[in-house]
């Protein structure tokens, strides 16, 4: 049983890596060392712009341009921000972000045309009185698939307009709370200053081209 979900595991990682070069996606990291400072502002020193698949090679080259900031800044605290994005669309990845989405959505139709033509095979050695024009099982796979492949051309078209957006406000900061989009703001920190002065509690999202930030306001704090 165990080995079975091992095995479940490997193949949904298949279909979405099937999924994500079907739609072309680039997976890059843009890494940044920064001070923070107590008002939040964040001072970038150095930045590392990667493919994904060098991240675990250069894990030392990380490490040591971290080291030589701490030589340097000693009384400050150096924090290292990584970015996943797409290359081609600027997009960032992520199960959270609408690329992620719509991979998902891709590699689950591949899973579910899979599983239809397992069943059809089985049946068609086990089964002598199985009908392909009317098996119930069959039916229902197939309206399943033809729901999964509806969500994901909706959620593709979503894409397509946020990929076109991006390319023309790559200098817009969107700010978020939980999933709720609060604004889209020129800098930071008109973002920020919007966020404090929301009145809202919980956990902030800023994203922007090759940059994201997050912070929790507790209830008391806004109280």
């Amino acid at each position: 049983m165990a080995q079975e979900k091992v095995d479940d595991w490997m193949q949904d990682a298949k279909d979405l890596a099937r999924a994500e070069r079907e739609l072309g996606i680039e997976h890059w990291v843009y890494i940044s060392f920064e001070i923070r400072h107590p008002d939040r502002r964040r001072e970038v020193l150095h930045v590392i712009d990667i493919p994904r698949d060098m991240l675990d090679r250069w894990r030392w080259l990380i490490e040591w341009r971290k080291a030589k900031l701490v030589c340097k800044y000693p009384r400050k605290t150096i924090m290292v921000y990584h970015c996943f994005y797409d290359k081609r669309t600027g997009l960032q990845t992520g199960f959270d972000f609408i690329l992620g989405k719509v991979s998902a959505a891709k590699a689950q139709i591949t899973k579910v045309e899979r599983a239809i033509a397992r069943y059809i095979d089985y049946k068609k050695h086990n089964d002598l009185f199985f009908n392909i024009d009317t098996d119930e099982y069959l039916l229902k796979a197939y309206g399943k698939l033809e729901q999964k492949k509806t969500n994901y051309q909706k959620i593709y078209v979503m894409l397509q307009e946020e990929v076109k957006k991006h390319k023309e406000n790559r200098d817009r900061y969107k700010l978020f709370i939980g999933f709720n989009k609060l604004g889209e703001f020129g800098t930071i920190s008109e973002a920020k200053k919007h966020a404090n002065e929301s009145g809202l509690s919980g956990v902030f999202n800023l994203i922007g081209d090759k940059y994201q930030d997050s912070w929790y306001v507790s209830e008391i704090s806004v109280k």
